[in-house]
């Protein structure tokens, strides 16, 4: 174990995927039975459905194993369904700022699930992990993510350029929120 895997053992420890609930969702490690309900999230073809959707529980596997901790599925009480994520992508130990993230599949959107999911999200950071500051973005003419965000109580900070390609950059929205 290196000297900055030995500093930071104490915090993967905390970071354990705890199993987190609101009124409506059960948040939680995925497992390899959730891959039904992954595939039905997007509108491709079946075989690319389930190729990305298996590469994307993959992930989550590798993120678990590596870090302690990856996306929590979003499980639905109402219907026992997978039917998004939320979770932090990043996590700056030395500044212990987050930034997270969230998906919810298109036909649950707009029941305010991904903000319920978010709130979870943000109190465990704050509350179990100590954090500082944990942030989102969103692209320009993403009103709907903007909207989560605002309603899980964090605030715009600033327009951030972002690399999404060789040769391109993009301007995103970044939020921010700080504990009570």
């Amino acid at each position: 174990m290196s000297r900055s895997e030995e500093l930071h053992s104490p915090i993967r420890k905390m970071l354990a995927m705890s199993v987190l609930e609101s009124e409506r969702l059960v948040l939680r490690q995925f497992c390899q039975d959730d891959l039904a309900d992954v595939i039905s999230w997007k509108g491709v073809s079946n075989e690319q459905r389930s190729q990305q959707a298996q590469e994307f529980l993959d992930f989550c596997f590798q993120s678990y194993r590596r870090w302690g901790m990856g996306p929590w599925g979003m499980l639905y009480k109402e219907d026992q369904k997978m039917v998004g994520s939320c979770g932090f992508c990043r996590i700056d130990f030395k500044t212990n700022i987050g930034e997270v993230n969230y998906y919810v599949a298109d036909r649950y959107r707009k029941q305010g699930l991904a903000t319920e999911a978010l709130q979870v999200v943000i109190r465990f950071g704050f509350q179990d992990i100590s954090l500082a500051e944990i942030r989102a973005t969103c692209t320009m003419d993403n009103k709907s993510s903007e909207r989560i965000m605002q309603k899980a109580g964090m605030q715009f900070v600033r327009i951030i350029s972002s690399k999404i390609a060789e040769d391109r950059t993009d301007s995103e929205k970044l939020y921010a929120i700080t504990p009570l």
